[in-house]
Formats: C-alpha cells, structure tokens, sequence
C-alpha cells in the first residue's frame, strides 16, 4: 500500500483529491493525511507518515516543505499548485520537492505521478518542465559569458557577501571586486546587483 498525504488549505479540494485517490483500483493507494496546515499534525499518528504527500503551495508557502520532511523523514513531497512561475518551482525544489505538479492536471496523471515518486522517480508537469529546462539553459548561457573570477564573484553575491568580504575570501582588492562586478554588468548588459541575482536564481 502506498500512503498518500494531502496538505491543502482548501478542503473542497483536499476532499476531491481523497475520493478520488482512495476509489482507484489499478494502484494500491490510501489517504493517511488528510490536513490544511502543518498546524494541523500534533494528533497525527507515526502509522499515519504519508510516503507521498501533496502539498499546495498558495497558502502554506515554500518554507512549508522542510517542516514536512521533519515531521515525515521518509515521505516524498509532491508539490501540487497553480503557482507555476521557474523562480517559485526551483525555489521548491531546492526546500525537497521531488516533483511539482500544476492542478489542472488529470486524477491518472496524479495517480502515475505518486506511484512513480514512491518508487524512487520525479515528475513534473509538462509547463513546469519546459520552464525548468530553459531557466537552466538561460543560467548556463550567462555563466558562459563569465570569467572563472567573475563566476566566483557572482557566487560570493549570491551568498549574501560584502565586496569587502569578497575580496578577502579571494585575495583580491576591494577595487578589483569593483572592477569585476563593473565587467560583469557590462557582458551581462545589466546594472544593478538585483539584476544581477535575478538572472542567477
């Protein structure tokens, strides 16, 4: 038997999406979390740890899933949400998701998706792919334009770090991180940090 959990502030939903899972025959699935909220877990029962567990983003919020994976060490977080843009998606899947689903998706595709997560894989939908892939193809071609130095600059950015710091962590000016970041702008046909970090998320 595969456990099913369903964490969604929309009990419509979350009551259709049960239903519909637990009258399937092809697949041995069952309902053992039924929630709105993390709130919701204190009475949940070890016997109840979903293997699998949708999970709506729009209320709960990305920082949700590593919550989950505390209560739950050995489920396997599918998100399921309207919420389709790349930034939101890998943002997702960087917290643990191990698929990401949009909700206009159909019961078998649903149904194939737990039962393909539960036995180790990933799914993601068709549109969620797409955006995927060409985030990463965009992210790619930028760094390709980079220095070996001005990637590792970047990636201090990224890490929150001052140019000061930078250049301490480097060996190397506070005016030659200037000049970097000034020739990164420049190849990147940008001008600000935020651009900067946006291109690279």
């Amino acid at each position: 038997m595969i456990k099913v959990g369903i964490i969604d502030t929309n009990q419509q939903s979350r009551n259709r999406m049960r239903v519909l899972l637990n009258h399937q025959h092809q697949h041995n699935l069952k309902v053992t979390l039924d929630i709105g909220s993390m709130g919701e877990c204190k009475k949940v029962q070890p016997s109840q740890e979903p293997n699998v567990t949708l999970l709506d983003i729009e209320v709960n919020g990305i920082e949700v899933i590593p919550d989950i994976y505390r209560k739950f060490p050995n489920t396997n977080v599918v998100v399921y949400s309207n919420i389709q843009d790349h930034t939101s998606v890998l943002a997702c899947v960087k917290a643990g998701a191990m698929g990401y689903l949009t909700k206009d998706t159909c019961v078998d595709d649903v149904i194939s998706t737990i039962v393909t997560t539960y036995r180790g894989g990933s799914v993601f939908s068709p549109s969620i792919s797409r955006n995927v892939i060409q985030q990463v193809q965009y992210t790619i071609d930028y760094q390709s334009k980079l220095s070996y130095r001005e990637r590792q600059i970047v990636e201090g950015l990224q890490h929150g770090l001052s140019y000061k710091l930078i250049g301490y962590k480097y060996g190397i000016s506070l005016d030659t991180v200037r000049q970097y970041i000034k020739r990164t702008y420049k190849k990147l046909n940008i001008n600000s940090k935020g651009e900067l970090l946006a291109q690279f998320k």
